[in-house]
């Protein structure tokens, strides 16, 4: 199964974004980032649906520091 993670510069920075895609009605969840692509907070969001990755970086609804896709492979980051 393909997902996407999205991975902050710091704690303040997801827990903004939690909020932000909250009240875009996104589907998501908050995860411990994955220790292959830690960075410099713990936290992560993990979405499903790409087009709602696509609103995030074009739209710039919140802050992060990049984005992975994650397949059978492992991690790709993306953006």
């Amino acid at each position: 199964m393909k997902y996407y993670i999205i991975v902050f510069k710091n704690t303040l920075d997801a827990m903004m974004a939690e909020k932000n895609l909250q009240k875009e009605g996104m589907i998501f969840k908050m995860m411990p980032t994955p220790t292959s692509i830690t960075q410099s907070c713990g936290l992560c969001v993990r979405i499903e649906d790409k087009d709602s990755v696509n609103r995030i970086i074009n739209e710039k609804i919140t802050n992060y520091k990049n984005i992975y896709l994650k397949s059978e492979c492992g991690y790709k980051e993306i953006n």
